[in-house]
């Protein structure tokens, strides 16, 4: 019994040191601003997050920060979410999040960074390497979209985005027939694709 009397200190004080102690009224607030978010009052759901913020409270900047960008006010989202990759430096959750307002804000060479920052976490995080080919392919780097979709293929080997971009991606490079191949495993998944039999056709 004293084991889980003090194990539960322990998380009191680790939650207060982490910024905000979670508490009723936070735990109201929070649930006040979901309803809001669903009715989409979006200023009356960062009012609600606000009415408990604390800086140094990760998870109501990680909230502020999504709140925000859906309200379309991209550069307060980037600053929130900034503020949660702060606090925590190895939030992978956070990191994805401030890709949405840096996308919307065109802050390419940023987020690039952070894709990279994401990587050196997470080396096979599927929707980041994919993320990462597609701003390769749009650059025409595409041996480095070449090699960030190979890893994701490697362990999905029948995932539909990747095989189709990686079909676009062998087309760009001439490998005429590495990309039919693509383009016909991606019709495994989607026969009924007219677009990509008119590519096969073409090869």
């Amino acid at each position: 019994m004293k084991f889980f009397v003090s194990l539960s200190y322990i998380l009191i004080i680790s939650c207060i040191a982490q910024g905000q102690e979670i508490n009723t009224q936070v735990i109201n607030a929070y649930s006040a601003s979901y309803v809001s978010e669903t009715s989409k009052d979006y200023d009356q759901a960062i009012k609600d997050i606000k009415s408990i913020y604390s800086e140094k409270s990760y998870e109501a900047n990680l909230r502020l920060g999504w709140l925000s960008y859906e309200q379309k006010n991209y550069d307060q989202s980037v600053i929130y979410y900034q503020l949660a990759i702060k606090l925590r430096p190895n939030s992978i959750e956070a990191m994805l999040g401030y890709a949405y307002p840096a996308a919307a804000l065109q802050k390419w060479d940023e987020l690039f960074a952070m894709y990279q920052r994401i990587l050196a976490l997470d080396p096979n995080n599927l929707l980041v390497n994919y993320r990462l080919a597609l701003m390769y392919y749009y650059r025409k780097e595409f041996s480095g979209a070449e090699k960030q979709l190979q890893k994701n293929i490697e362990h999905y080997p029948f995932d539909y985005d990747n095989v189709l971009l990686m079909a676009q991606v062998k087309l760009a490079m001439g490998k005429i027939t590495e990309s039919k191949n693509y383009y016909r495993r991606a019709l495994l998944y989607n026969p009924s694709n007219d677009e990509i039999k008119k590519v096969v056709e073409k090869l």
